[in-house]
Parts: structure tokens; C-alpha cells; sequence
């Protein structure tokens, strides 16, 4: 498929529905809109909150939006200038993703509010830390991948290694690569993360605290859930390999190699399953059960809020 096709998929639906609300913060959100989103956070939107909420939102989808064009138009350059494109769809996807998710979080991170002395600022009593927007679950996931990628470095290496040299070829050396791409992924990902957790708030009454904090929880769970997606593809692209190793020089098909073959296929998904599983359970238990949602409220303001 043509890279322009690709562009356009990428930009269409994924960086422009990562950013609905504002339109990537060129427009403030419907009235409808922003009220089921308020429904969605679960917080009141009086009108005397309205207004900095809604530049909250517009900050963190203008990010998103400006993120994902450019992680959309290096990824296509790079695809024309490399190799004409036919073969980088996937990965203009996934950048894409990338794109929205460190924008997003950036805006954030970087928006440092006016001291100005003629308002009330509302401060907490106590410090906000990573275990306060994401729960238990997202937070093993997160901190797990390391972890993981580095286990699996030792039977990737090994099960290829039983390989002969003709089928394995440079499937190790892609598979290092494709590691140490994702511990990359991940170190970034995280120090953005801590950049968002600490980023200063000024706000006017304890529920545009609560909106704040609500909108620091998305911008840390997309975060998270890169990374964790990250580590996952990464893991699983030891999977890639020794499938390609195994059929596509016909390796599987000599009647010496079946059991070889057999042994290989299903250590390699008992191992690498397993990782993939231990990493991506706790957040995608989050989602499914609703734990995730509103847990930010759950921990800083566990006697409601107040206008």
C-alpha cells in the first residue's frame, strides 16, 4: 500500500480521534460534548470551572494532535527516503500512537501556570505521587517491563541459537535491536511521566484541582499504556522471529527437524506468552473491571469534592 494511504489512516484514525473534544485544541469542546465527558470523569463542570478546564483540555489534545502530525511526517520521510514505503505501514501506525501519547503529555508537562497573586490558590496538604493516578495493576505493568524485556533476551538468544545459521540469519541481532529500541522507548516514556507528575498546578477551588488532576491521570495513563504496549510488541517480536526462522526458509518442512521444531514453537510461546501476559495483565484488568475510572479521585479526594 501506497505511504500517502498510509499517511492518511494514520492520520485519520488515530491522531484525530485521540483529540476529539477541542479538534486537537483549534476549538473549545460542544456543550454536549464537554458535558459527557464531565459524565465520563465523573466531576460537576459548574461554569465558574468551566473555563480553565477547558484550556486544560485544549493544552493536552493540542499537544496530541501537533505530536502525532510530527511523529506521522518523520515516519513518512523516512519511509520514502529508505525504501520507497511499500513496507512501512505498521510503523507509521504505531508511531502515530507514540506521537499523541509523549504530545499529549509534553503540553503538560511544559505549561508552567503565571504567578499571579490577585487569585486564591488552592494547594494540597500532601504531595501527589504516580500511586495516586494509576492504580496497582498499571503501575506493576509499567514498572515490569524492564524487566521483562531483559528476561527475554536470555531464551530468545538461546532458542534462535538452536537454529542453524542459514535459518536464523540476523534474526538475534533484530531482536537485540528491537529490545534495546523498546528499553529506550521505556526510559523516555517514564522520565516524561515523572516531568507530568511533577508539573506545577495553580488552581482557584479544590474542584479545579480535581479536574487538574483528573486530566495529569490521563496524560499518565497514556504514557503508561505506551510503554507497556511498547514492551509487548517488543517481547513479542521474539515470537516474529522464530516463526519467520521457521517456515520461511522451509526448516519445518525436513522430517529431521519436526520435534526441533515443535520444542521451539511452543517454549517460545510458553515463554514469551508469559512475559507478555505478566506485563500486560494489570492494566488491561484496570479497563475491564472500571477500576481505572475515577481512581484519581478515589485517592485524592476520598470525601468528594467541593466547589
Amino acid at each position: 500500500m501506497n505511504i500517502t494511504i498510509w499517511i492518511v489512516i494514520a492520520l485519520v484514525c488515530f491522531v484525530l480521534p485521540a483529540a476529539p473534544l477541542t479538534n486537537g485544541g483549534r476549538r473549545a469542546p460542544g456543550r454536549r460534548a464537554l458535558e459527557r465527558h464531565a459524565r465520563t470523569i465523573g466531576l460537576p463542570l459548574p461554569a465558574e470551572v468551566a473555563g480553565p478546564v477547558i484550556t486544560r483540555i485544549r493544552r493536552r489534545e493540542r499537544g496530541m494532535l501537533t505530536g502525532g502530525i510530527i511523529a506521522i511526517i518523520l515516519g513518512g520521510a523516512a519511509a520514502i527516503l529508505l525504501d520507497g514505503a511499500e513496507t512501512w505501514g505498521a510503523l507509521l501506525i504505531a508511531l502515530a500512537g507514540t506521537g499523541t501519547a509523549f504530545g499529549g503529555a509534553l503540553a503538560m508537562a511544559a505549561h508552567r501556570p503565571p504567578p499571579t497573586t490577585d487569585q486564591p490558590v488552592v494547594a494540597r496538604l500532601r504531595s501527589a505521587q504516580l500511586s495516586d493516578y494509576l492504580t496497582s495493576g498499571e503501575r506493576f505493568g509499567l514498572l515490569a517491563g524492564p524487566a521483562a524485556l531483559v528476561i527475554g533476551v536470555a531464551p530468545g538468544v538461546l532458542l534462535l541459537s538452536r537454529l542453524p545459521g542459514w535459518a536464523r540469519g540476523t534474526s538475534v541481532t533484530v531482536g537485540l535491536i528491537g529490545t534495546g529500541l523498546a528499553l529506550l522507548a521505556w526510559a523516555l516514556s517514564y522520565l516524561v511521566l515523572k516531568r507530568v507528575l511533577s508539573a506545577p498546578a495553580r488552581s482557584g477551588s479544590d474542584l479545579e484541582l480535581a479536574w487538574d488532576d483528573a486530566e495529569r491521570a490521563l496524560g499518565l495513563r497514556q504514557l503508561a499504556n505506551l510503554a507497556v504496549a511498547v514492551t509487548c510488541v517488543a517481547l513479542g517480536l521474539w515470537l516474529v522471529l522464530m516463526a519467520q526462522c521457521l517456515t520461511s526458509n522451509g526448516f519445518y518442512r525436513q522430517p529431521e527437524t519436526t520435534s526441533l521444531t515443535w520444542n521451539l514453537t511452543l517454549v517460545s510461546l510458553l515463554v514469551f506468552g508469559a512475559l507478555i501476559v505478566t506485563v500486560a495483565a494489570g492494566p488491561v484488568l484496570a479497563w475491564i473491571t472500571g477500576e481505572r475510572k475515577g481512581y484519581e479521585q478515589r485517592r485524592l479526594w476520598p470525601n468528594s469534592v467541593t466547589s
